[in-house]
């Protein structure tokens, strides 16, 4: 299930490039939910009968996961944490991996495949935790990959996470008219 999603989340990737791509709609959602089910509607598009996508579905302790991907020929999940990375601080983000992602909605042995989807409407910079440095997304991106790595050790390799970042801003710059 860890790679069936991590190779549906490059596919929102490659949707984002297509002359039909929804990226200026979805750069401007500001509400967690209603992104939520934009992705997991394509998520859906993009299931091919291999799993089948739960929202908001509640785990034993009561947590709700923002996406699940459950297969269709075995009882193995993979969870989406979804975050808008518009206004959230690097810190929240570093500490959703292991506090909320794997700690909460990863806990059944069925479900240890999961990411953190932080999507990205505009160019900002985030406070380097515990510094005065303030970094960039590529610096963001690494800071979440590290720590990703790290919890996946600190689980003892029972886990696998990822970090994908759905970047909305726009890519070329305008053309002008002649």
């Amino acid at each position: 299930m860890f790679a069936i999603m991590k190779d549906r989340l490059s596919d929102l990737d490659n949707l984002l490039l297509r002359d039909t791509s929804p990226r200026e709609a979805w750069a401007g959602i500001s509400d967690e939910r209603v992104m939520r089910r934009e992705i997991a509607r394509e998520l859906g598009n993009l299931a091919n009968g291999v799993y089948n996508v739960d929202q908001e579905a509640v785990t034993a302790d009561e947590k709700e996961t923002d996406i699940r991907l459950r297969s269709t020929v075995s009882d193995h999940e993979a969870v989406i944490e979804l975050k808008l990375g518009d206004e959230r601080t690097a810190k929240d983000l570093l500490d959703t991996i292991e506090q909320q992602l794997v700690e909460k909605y990863m806990a059944a042995v069925n479900c240890r495949s999961g990411a953190l989807l932080v999507t990205l409407a505009k160019d900002r910079k985030w406070k380097r935790p515990g510094s005065r440095e303030f970094i960039g997304v590529d610096g963001l991106m690494s800071l979440l990959q590290k720590e990703a790595e790290r919890v996946q050790e600190a689980f003892g390799g029972v886990v696998s996470v990822d970090v994908h970042l759905l970047d909305l801003r726009p890519r070329l710059p305008l053309e002008k008219n002649t």
